[in-house]
């Protein structure tokens, strides 16, 4: 079952930053899933570190607000 819970959690994960908005995600991407540095991405995507770092909370709260839902709905 440990398999089957990741596979689940990774894509209620995968849909939850499907549904960000645009700039979250591709912040959480950046960050989270590519391993790119905060400063890598404020130069890419031309923002300040201060809002790279909202971005990043905010988008990373809502995929932890999404698993904790999912791991709730499953108990």
């Amino acid at each position: 079952e440990g398999s089957v819970l990741g596979r689940e959690l990774a894509d209620v994960a995968r849909a939850e930053l499907d549904k960000l908005p645009e700039r979250q995600r591709q912040v959480v991407t950046m960050r989270d899933m590519l391993g790119f540095e905060s400063s890598e991405v404020c130069d890419l995507l031309e923002i300040s570190a201060a809002n790279q770092r909202v971005l990043l909370h905010r988008g990373r709260a809502a995929v932890r607000q999404a698993l904790e839902a999912y791991l709730t709905e499953r108990s």
